[in-house]
């Protein structure tokens, strides 16, 4: 399993492993889901209450 990870230190992960001309755009943590790692998907807006065709 994997996943993009937020709220990191841009500016750490940069220092600690990338060269000065390169900027991290995000992480992703890989491995194996635990048993209990899945959940219901949240609540999401109908297509016609997002969607103005013209």
């Amino acid at each position: 399993a994997a996943g993009p990870m937020t709220g990191f230190d841009f500016e750490g992960v940069r220092k600690e492993f990338l060269d000065d001309d390169h900027t991290p755009l995000m992480v992703v943590n890989i491995g194996r889901p635990g048993p209990d790692a899945w959940f219901p998907r949240s609540p999401r807006l109908a297509y016609e209450d997002v969607v103005t065709t013209v």
